[in-house]
C-alpha cells in the first residue's frame, strides 16, 4: 500500500496559544516543591565544594606568586 503525496507547506506559521488556567492539585504542588527542594541539598554540597577546591588553588597561587613561599598547598597538605 503506498501512501498519498502529500503537497510540501509552503510555510511554517506558529499557532497562537493562550494559557489561560493552569490546574494543579495543592498536595502535588507541596509535593514537588519538597522533592525540589530535597534535590537541591546535594547539588549545593557538590558547588561548595568545587568553589573551595578552586578558590583554594587560586589563593595559593596568589600566595605563591606574592610571597615566593609554597607552604603547605592549599588545604594544609
Amino acid at each position: 500500500m503506498t501512501m498519498p503525496a502529500q503537497p510540501a507547506p509552503t510555510t511554517w506559521q506558529p499557532t497562537p496559544v493562550t494559557l489561560t488556567a493552569l490546574d494543579v492539585p495543592f498536595l502535588r504542588l507541596v509535593a514537588f516543591f519538597f522533592k525540589a527542594a530535597l534535590a537541591a541539598i546535594p547539588a549545593i554540597i557538590a558547588v561548595a565544594i568545587v568553589v573551595r577546591v578552586i578558590g583554594g588553588l587560586l589563593f595559593w597561587g596568589v600566595a605563591t606568586w606574592r610571597y615566593g613561599y609554597m607552604g603547605m598547598g592549599p588545604f594544609g597538605l
